[in-house]
C-alpha cells in the first residue's frame, strides 16, 4: 500500500474500474493506483474547487465553480500522461470578459458553465449531471447532449428547502435515480430522461450523499450524522446513528463499510447489527481495506 501522505488535503475520492482519481480541498487533482501511491504530481489544474467529478472509460470529468466570479467550468482530463497545472486565480479575475481563455490545463475538452453544475456522475459510457432548476442532462463522454429533462420537484418539500438543490445521481437497475438535499428522490429512463417514479422521504436532516450496492440497497448519507439503510427504493427508510457524519461508504459484496468524522463503521446484517469504532483523524474516502484521511495520510480501516 502507498503510505506517502498525498502532500495536500483530500476531501473525496472519484472511482472508477481500475481508475482513482483523489480530489482536494483546494483543487488539487492526483490519480492514484489501487493501493494508494501518486501516478504523478498533484496539480491545479483550473483556479477553483472541484464540486463534481466521473470517472468514464478514458476520462476523468470534473466540474470547478469558482462562485466569487462567478465562474464554472466542465472538462474532460485522460486517464492517461500526466497533467499539469493551471492558469492562477488573479489571471482568471483578469479574463472574466473572455472566459474562454482559461480553461482546466491537460483537458481533452472543456466547457464554460452559465449554471452551477450538480450531482455528477457517470451513466452508461457518459455522463449525467443537472443544473439547479433548470433541468437534468445526459452526456456523452465528448459532452454531447443524450437528453435532458425537467428539473425534478418535489411539492411535499418544498417547506423543506426552497432551493432543493440536487446531491447525488446514480445509475441503477432501475434507471437515473437523483436524490436532493431535502430528501426528494427521482427515477429517470435511462434512454430519454422520462419520469418513472418520484419519491419524498421525511429525513431527520440535510442529505449529503448517496451510495448504491449492486443488490438494490442504498445508503443515505446525512449531513450532521447518521446514515438511512433503503432496502429497495420503495421501501422504508431505517436509520442508523453514528458518532458524526459519514465522508464515504462502499459496498462490499456482503456488508456496508463507512468511514467518516472520527470514526469508521459498518452494517454487518441490515440496521440491526451497526459497528462505529473511533479514530483519531476524519476519514474521507475508502480505498479497499485502508482510509484516506483528511490529512492527506493512510490508514487502516477500523471496522
Amino acid at each position: 500500500m502507498g503510505d506517502a501522505p498525498l502532500g495536500f488535503a483530500p476531501m473525496r475520492v472519484d472511482r472508477g474500474g481500475s481508475s482513482l482519481v483523489v480530489v482536494g480541498s483546494s483543487g488539487e487533482l492526483v490519480r492514484v493506483t489501487s493501493d494508494g501511491s501518486p501516478m504523478h504530481p498533484a496539480v491545479r489544474p483550473f483556479p477553483a474547487s472541484v464540486t463534481g467529478g466521473a470517472v468514464l472509460d478514458e476520462v476523468w470529468v470534473g466540474t470547478w465553480v469558482e462562485r466569487e466570479l462567478q465562474q464554472a467550468r466542465m472538462a474532460a482530463l485522460p486517464l492517461e500522461g500526466d497533467w499539469g497545472d493551471g492558469a492562477g486565480r488573479e489571471i482568471l479575475r483578469n479574463s472574466i470578459n473572455s472566459a474562454r481563455d482559461v480553461m482546466p490545463s491537460s483537458s481533452v475538452w472543456s466547457e464554460v458553465l452559465d449554471a452551477e453544475p450538480l450531482a455528477v456522475s457517470r451513466v452508461g459510457d457518459g455522463l449525467v449531471f443537472a443544473t439547479l432548476g433548470r433541468g437534468v442532462y445526459r452526456t456523452d463522454a465528448d459532452a454531447g447532449e443524450i437528453w435532458r429533462a425537467p428539473y425534478p420537484e418535489w411539492p411535499g418539500l418544498s417547506r423543506v428547502a426552497s432551493r432543493d438543490a440536487l446531491v447525488s445521481s446514480n445509475q441503477s437497475e432501475d434507471g437515473v435515480v437523483v436524490w436532493s438535499e431535502a430528501g426528494g428522490m427521482a427515477v429517470l429512463d435511462c434512454d430519454d430522461g422520462s419520469s418513472l417514479l418520484s419519491r419524498e422521504l421525511s429525513l431527520p436532516d440535510r442529505l449529503e450523499g448517496v451510495r448504491s450496492s449492486d443488490d438494490g440497497e442504498w445508503l443515505l448519507m446525512l449531513s450532521g450524522g447518521g446514515v438511512i439503510l433503503l432496502g429497495s427504493l420503495e421501501s422504508e427508510p431505517e436509520f442508523i446513528r453514528t458518532p458524526g457524519p459519514v465522508m464515504d461508504a462502499v459496498h462490499d459484496g456482503s456488508h456496508w463499510r463507512w468511514t467518516g468524522w472520527r470514526h469508521d463503521g459498518g452494517l454487518f446484517d441490515g440496521a440491526s447489527l451497526a459497528r462505529c469504532v473511533a479514530r483519531d483523524e476524519v476519514g474521507v474516502a475508502l480505498i479497499g481495506d485502508r482510509v484516506l484521511t483528511n490529512d492527506g495520510g493512510w490508514d487502516d480501516i477500523r471496522v
